[in-house]
């Protein structure tokens, strides 16, 4: 961040210990109460505000979490993952001003704190308005959401041809509805799904998943809608990046399984892209090719540019993939790009914070 360095210092300055709020009588006498609040109680927690005003794109109210830190570095967590990122830096000064200097927004925001905030709950005031934070807003604790980018390869009038669509997976356990805001005049309806581990995750719908794009659309904030169970809105946001993945190519692209009443053995072969730190799995489809609801879905695993790769898939007893004889099957092949920054290996993160997948989807045959 440009000046991050001399903005901390001149923040640091303004840092306190704790600081004392003196609260008036009533308009009717008594005796003034001294109020103290520690500047200790502000650090090294989280910080929810959310002003959920509508649904649509161009509203400026996504849920914003703060972590004020006690030497003077602000950060900001998002929802894809739950990562924190350094925005900045926050001072409190002896008139109770809070000042945050959040570089992802346009003006440094100095806030007076009400005297009626707790270590649990703050109301700040300004010229702007009022905001509110809370150390929780419970219904968010399991809440995740990430956009990306699918470059799909698949058959188009009589060719092989691989083109971009949008891709998304929001989980939490209260969420009743989710939408998808791409811009003012693009949004999706998502719909629930069940991944391998057996979570509800929403995703793109079947007809929207063929709404294939003209080019790479380039740097994106994607916004999302949340209706809770308990009837809350939300509104969440994340980024995608200029930051592309080249395609699976299906010509090098080979499966083989064995036939019978046997548990089923499946091998896969394709070969690695030739983009760095990216990662590969398989999934078996149905008959329909039913991305949403696969029967199986395989571990992650890395690979060297450009070599070919293979995975044995082996039932533990049959049926566990929910094959019967006969049964006609798909095999997909996806390359995972993370966001730069990302370590797969760091945290169970495999399924947030990702860039783009590329991906081709073959015939397995008949079991």
């Amino acid at each position: 961040m440009n000046n991050l360095f001399f903005k901390k210092l001149t923040f640091a300055f303004s840092l306190i210990g704790s600081m004392f709020l003196i609260s008036c009588g009533s308009s009717g006498g008594g005796d003034e109460v001294d109020f103290e609040f520690k500047s200790s109680d502000l650090t090294n927690k989280y910080w929810y505000a959310s002003t959920f005003i509508d649904d649509s794109y161009a509203t400026n109210d996504v849920v914003i979490v703060y972590r004020f830190n006690s030497g003077g570095d602000l950060y900001k967590q998002e929802f894809s993952g739950r990562r924190d990122t350094e925005v900045g830096n926050w001072g409190l000064n002896s008139d109770n001003i809070l000042t945050i200097n959040d570089e992802t927004l346009s003006a440094v925001q100095e806030w007076k704190i009400d005297k009626s905030s707790t270590k649990d709950q703050i109301y700040l005031k300004s010229t702007n308005g009022i905001r509110t934070f809370h150390t929780q807003i419970s219904e968010l604790d399991d809440v995740t959401a990430d956009a990306f980018l699918v470059k799909n390869v698949y058959l188009k009038n009589g060719d092989f041809v691989d083109e971009y669509r949008y891709e998304f997976a929001v989980k939490g356990e209260s969420i009743k509805s989710v939408k998808a805001l791409v811009s003012s005049n693009d949004e999706f309806d998502l719909v629930e799904t069940i991944n391998s581990e057996n979570e509800s995750v929403w995703r793109i719908n079947e007809v929207d998943a063929e709404k294939y794009l003209d080019a790479f659309p380039g740097e994106r904030v994607v916004k999302f809608a949340l209706k809770m169970d308990s009837g809350e809105e939300y509104k969440l946001e994340d980024q995608i990046y200029n930051k592309d993945i080249s395609a699976i190519n299906y010509q090098e692209v080979d499966t083989d399984h064995n036939t019978g009443t046997d548990r089923l053995s499946l091998n896969v072969e394709w070969e690695a892209l030739s983009d760095e730190d990216v990662y590969y799995y398989v999934q078996i489809l149905n008959s329909d090719k039913d991305e949403n609801h696969p029967l199986f879905t395989s571990g992650w695993q890395p690979a060297d540019g450009e070599t070919l790769q293979s995975l044995l898939l082996e039932e533990n007893t049959a049926g566990e993939f929910g094959l019967a004889l006969g049964d006609f099957f798909y095999v997909k092949i996806v390359a995972l790009l993370f966001e730069d920054g990302i370590n797969p290996f760091q945290g169970d993160i495999h399924e947030f914070n990702i860039q783009a997948q590329s991906q081709f989807i073959k015939s397995g045959g008949e079991w």
